[in-house]
């Protein structure tokens, strides 16, 4: 049996800091600017012990340029790359900055030389607003029968 007043080896680890502290005046450095590098760095089982430490650090890291080696946050202004899914500042938002140029450049390129004829554009726009009218109609039923359900049980009665 374990002695109740000796403390286990588990608490010690529990109590040992996630990240290593930061410098006074400075930020904590995560080692990298991408969300899922930090957490595939974390055992789950100290995610699971450390929950709240782990939610600040992801929060930290979604907040900054995830341009390599830049610690510029994007909480306020930033651009999000269209190709990449990622989140840049001004400086690195360009895609030949970041690294998305040549896709950009081949999928420019592809549009200019094979475009969708005319027929095709106009048939996907029609297809487009259809499902929105089609939505809208569904929206507006499904109001028609909950304000039914909810105010049924005053029916007028003809003379």
């Amino acid at each position: 049996m374990a002695d109740p007043n000796k403390p286990s080896t588990s608490t010690k680890a529990d109590e040992a800091p996630l990240f290593p502290p930061a410098k006074p005046g400075k930020r904590v450095d995560y080692g990298t600017n991408d969300t899922l590098e930090l957490l595939e760095r974390i055992p789950s089982q100290v995610v699971d012990l450390k929950l709240d430490d782990v939610l600040t650090a992801v929060k930290e890291v979604d907040n900054l340029c995830d341009f390599p080696r830049c610690k510029t946050k994007t909480s306020l202004m930033g651009q999000d790359c269209q190709h990449c899914k990622k989140r840049f500042c001004f400086k690195h938002g360009l895609p030949e900055v970041h690294g998305c140029g040549e896709e950009i450049k081949r999928d420019e390129r592809k549009k200019f030389l094979h475009p969708k004829p005319l027929k095709t554009v106009r048939q996907e726009e029609d297809v487009k607003n259809a499902k929105k009218r089609l939505d809208a109609k569904l929206k507006d039923m499904q109001l028609g029968r909950t304000q039914k359900a909810t105010g049924g049980g005053s029916k007028k009665k003809g003379k």
